[in-house]
């Protein structure tokens, strides 16, 4: 035998031996290894003033709610901080200062977070925070106050007198600032924001789920890399209180991007978004593809993970849409070709989970150590 096919042949099994043992790594992460967790659109942030806002958040009933979550049996849970209505349920002094407000006006005076991760942690549950990679969309004074870039008309700003929210169909050439590219600036006033956080939480949050992080936020990422302030220092920033968090970054509900077929969103990304409204993609002829790791393969090293609603929509509904058996057969099978699935579950301002949903999701935690064993036991 040569010499050089002999090195071929050690370069192959050197190869194999690292395809080898990043599978078994993937296989060994917390995520992969949790069958299902539970997703809560908290928005106690509608149609309140300041004080009402803080009564809400006040009324949150954090030991009942986490017995609750520790009752259906869930690995983890992701948690909303704050979306696009610009208040966030825990204190934040970087965004206050930036808005130029007081604490209890735009982020509420409870640290609810820390609360909700202190009492996940004493039953080994994991906590992911909700947040959106872009500043809130519904207010154009604080995209302004966070340097993100404006929502736009043709190139140019479109003012405070245009919804922020609005859509090119109503508006032509309209375009939001999360479909455009973010600035240094932003990221720098972000990475502030997100960072505070996470030093303060540290361990206590073992994830992040970042919505809103665009295809033209995806193509910006090497053009701002030679920038003081860019997407790589934001992350930094995000993990600056928990290296090893895990982080997905959202583009929208279609399976190709929020599952990663083709490619990862971020080179920070370490599980995929999932986001989507059923087991099966949408066609305009209805059904079409089981959306499972093998249908939708996530990049490598990426954990495949799907996130739908239980109950009619996202944070909506009183009864599950599913029956058990169905929701058994598709975690099983999702978590035998080694993905996680996530249940968005509708919650009162006070923590209160609807008694048919809660019901729905004890019975199937019953057969929960099932559901997390990489193994076929409902097909």
């Amino acid at each position: 035998m040569n010499s050089f096919r002999i090195f071929i042949l050690c370069l192959s099994a050197v190869l194999l031996s690292n395809a080898l043992n990043a599978a078994d790594v993937l296989k060994e992460r917390w995520l992969r290894k949790s069958g299902f967790g539970l997703m809560f659109h908290y928005e106690a942030f509608k149609n309140h003033n300041p004080q009402s806002y803080n009564q809400a958040i006040d009324s949150f009933e954090v030991d009942r709610f986490v017995e609750a979550v520790e009752s259906t049996k869930a690995g983890y849970i992701i948690f909303v901080i704050g979306q696009h209505w610009g208040k966030y349920c825990a204190p934040n002094s970087a965004y206050e200062k930036l808005l130029g407000v007081k604490n209890g006006v735009w982020t509420s005076k409870r640290d609810l977070i820390k609360e909700i991760g202190e009492q996940l942690a004493k039953r080994d549950i994991k906590l992911i925070i909700y947040m959106t990679a872009r500043a809130p969309m519904r207010h154009y004074q604080i995209i302004k106050a966070m340097g993100d870039t404006l929502p736009s008309i043709n190139g140019k700003p479109a003012g405070p007198k245009v919804n922020p929210m609005s859509h090119p169909r109503k508006v032509k050439g309209f375009r939001r600032s999360e479909n455009q590219a973010p600035n240094p600036i932003f990221l720098k006033n972000w990475g502030e924001v997100c960072g505070e956080w996470s030093k303060r939480y540290g361990k206590l949050v073992s994830g992040w789920w970042f919505d809103g992080y665009k295809m033209e936020m995806k193509e910006a990422y090497e053009s701002l890399k030679k920038e003081k302030h860019n997407i790589d220092t934001w992350i930094n920033a995000v993990r600056s209180g928990n290296p090893e968090a895990e982080l997905a970054f959202n583009a929208g509900a279609h399976p190709i991007l929020s599952l990663c077929t083709n490619g990862k969103l971020c080179p920070h990304q370490t599980f995929t978004s999932g986001e989507n409204h059923d087991f099966h993609e949408r066609t305009k002829k209805g059904f079409g593809k089981a959306l499972t790791p093998n249908n939708f393969p996530a990049p490598k090293g990426v954990i495949w993970h799907l996130l739908l609603p239980i109950s009619k929509g996202w944070g909506a509904g009183t009864e599950s849409r599913f029956e058990v058996k169905t929701l058994k057969e598709r975690i099983d099978l999702i978590n035998a070709e080694g993905g996680v699935v996530t249940f968005d579950v509708p919650i009162h301002s006070d923590g209160t989970i609807p008694k048919g949903i809660l019901k729905v999701l004890q019975r199937l935690g019953k057969d929960s150590k099932k559901l997390r064993d990489g193994a076929k036991s409902y097909q």
